[in-house]
């Protein structure tokens, strides 16, 4: 009797042992990879009257500490030209490193990201452009909700091409 109760016991604190440990491995994640879809709408003059609402792709990953990550990103986004603008459609391939800040618990967070985007339209080739973005996401379980200002230098006319892009997708921590 004595032994039998002596292996529940063994079994029992290897079970809690087992669910303690799996909590901890899995609150600890450094690692995570995302995917979204993106919404975009053009923000400044030249480019909101060259160019309409835009669609797209993004993913990268993070690898970070506690709650800050340093994150990898690259997409693809389309934006369909306005009628009687001879350039076509804008296609926009950026390759970004930056951050992303937890402020309340692994729910809200802040980023920002810098890189090179790679713009190019129906009669120019493409391009190396500056490129950077910044906003704010919640994260439920992994659903993410991300909303952007995100953009590129340009040359003609000088400045930055901006946009706000509403982002949506899953986060899958390794």
């Amino acid at each position: 009797m004595a032994e039998l109760n002596s292996k529940k016991a063994i079994i029992i604190l290897i079970s809690v042992a087992t669910v303690a440990l799996n909590n901890t491995v899995n609150a600890q994640k450094l690692v995570f990879i995302f995917g979204h879809g993106l919404y975009a709408s053009p923000l400044d003059q030249t480019f909101k009257d060259g160019y309409n609402k835009g669609l797209g792709v993004e993913g990268g990953a993070g690898i970070g500490w506690n709650k800050t990550f340093i994150m990898g990103t690259s997409g693809y986004s389309s934006f369909s030209s306005a009628s009687g603008n001879g350039d076509g459609n804008i296609t926009i391939i950026p390759l970004k490193a930056g951050i992303r800040q937890y402020l309340i618990g692994k729910l809200l967070y802040l980023h920002g990201d810098l890189g090179l985007a790679s713009v190019k339209s129906k009669i120019s080739s493409a391009q190396s452009k500056f490129s950077a973005d910044f906003g704010a996401g919640v994260k439920f379980g992994g659903f993410e909700l991300q909303l952007d200002y995100d953009g590129f230098s340009k040359s003609e006319p000088s400045g930055y091409a901006s946009f706000i892009g509403l982002k949506a997708g899953f986060a899958i921590g390794l």
